[in-house]
């Protein structure tokens, strides 16, 4: 369940499930995440909140309010119109924000995300098996280039065979470490183009006791993480997301900018998508939501989908918190199917998603911050400013 989830709110193409399946087997080290630098963010002009008072009522929010629950009464700014303080007003005031920033263009379409997670395999013979997988499935796609309907065949085979070690992996350590790492992409927007993937940079690893260490060492010291950083270069179609496999970074920009259409459009993704019969709609429109924010969307696109996240039922506004380096935004939470909580952490100045997390019945499986994200016209370079 939580492989499955990992992969569809952090998904990547083929070619990069080696790295990306080991990845997606650790959950959040909270400790050194707080001791990261704080990082710039991508070059956009910010504007405060409008549309409610939710700039001005968070400096003043101390507790955590339900959506739809009043919190209790504060003095307002002078000339500022007050409304209640929940999710709902926050994120309708987000998308107010993201309408007014400007539109953006380039080559490739950059992310740059650290990662804080839980220690859940170590790596050894999952490890082996996958690459035996890869190489075997390189050779398969490289005679299946001129059949279509064989080479599609052939990654769904592929794809079952992962989800199936994936299920059957090694047996979690008797000892709890973390890890953290940080990871860059350039996606380029045009077809056919090479695009880029640097990960494993910065690792850390970290243990829970110095009893977890003890037994770590006691097991032999196994490598717990691949500590050299690894560069991939390639031209292989990337999806938006896993959940809506006929989305990627070109045709986002024909998802629609009013909130009724797109809603109607997400719904109708929601009845195609693969993974319908496993997540509820909830799940599904959050770990969406997710994956869009983290993608080059249309300012009035944006602006949708935060009203559209704005109408789900059940969600808390955490208040002001600190994301895992160090940034100031609003925490948001909401529930989804399995006791499963995704968090979200939006900038309240320019709607930006800091953070995201995924909580299993309040033990974090994966933290993930987005350090920056932008545009940039050279593989290898980052976003102006």
């Amino acid at each position: 369940m939580t492989d499955r989830l990992f992969a569809e709110l952090k998904p990547d193409g083929l070619d990069e499930l080696a790295e990306d399946g080991y990845r997606r087997r650790r959950s959040a080290d909270l400790a050194r995440a707080f001791a990261t630098p704080r990082v710039k963010r991508r070059s956009r002009r910010p504007f405060l909140l409008v549309a409610s008072a939710a700039a001005a009522g968070l400096a003043a929010a101390t507790v955590v309010v339900a959506s739809g629950e009043t919190p209790a009464p504060r003095t307002p700014s002078p000339g500022v119109a007050t409304e209640p303080l929940n999710a709902r007003s926050f994120l309708l005031a987000a998308a107010s924000t993201a309408l007014r920033e400007p539109d953006g263009s380039g080559r490739y379409w950059y992310v740059r995300e650290r990662t804080f997670a839980k220690i859940q395999n170590v790596p050894g013979e999952y490890m082996a098996k996958l690459k035996a997988l890869l190489d075997a499935q390189k050779r398969k796609e490289a005679g299946l280039k001129d059949a279509p309907e064989r080479l599609a065949a052939a990654k769904k085979e592929f794809d079952r065979k992962v989800t199936e070690l994936k299920n059957g992996g090694t047996a979690e350590p008797p000892y709890t470490a973390f890890a953290a790492d940080t990871r860059e992409t350039w996606r380029p927007m045009k077809a056919g183009e090479t695009g880029r993937s640097v990960g494993n940079q910065d690792v850390d690893v970290t243990f829970g006791s110095p009893q977890d260490e003890a037994d770590w060492r006691a097991a032999g010291s196994p490598e717990l993480v691949e500590k050299r950083p690894t560069t991939y270069d390639d031209d292989t179609e990337r999806i938006l997301s896993i959940d809506n496999p006929s989305l990627n970074l070109r045709n986002i920009a024909d998802l629609p900018t009013g909130e009724d259409a797109l809603r109607r459009r997400l719904d109708d993704l929601w009845k195609r998508s693969p993974n319908s019969a496993n997540t509820d709609k909830a799940g599904y429109l959050w770990q969406t939501g997710v994956d869009l924010m983290t993608a080059p969307l249309k300012p009035g696109t944006r602006s949708a989908l935060f009203r559209v996240l704005a109408d789900q039922p059940v969600m808390t506004l955490e208040g002001r918190t600190s994301d895992a380096l160090g940034r100031t935004g609003v925490a948001l939470s909401a529930p989804t199917a399995h006791a499963l909580t995704v968090r979200l952490i939006v900038d309240e100045q320019s709607a930006e998603l800091l953070q995201y997390e995924l909580a299993e019945k309040d033990k974090l499986l994966l933290r993930v911050a987005l350090e920056d994200m932008g545009w940039s016209d050279e593989l290898g370079k980052r976003p102006a400013g």
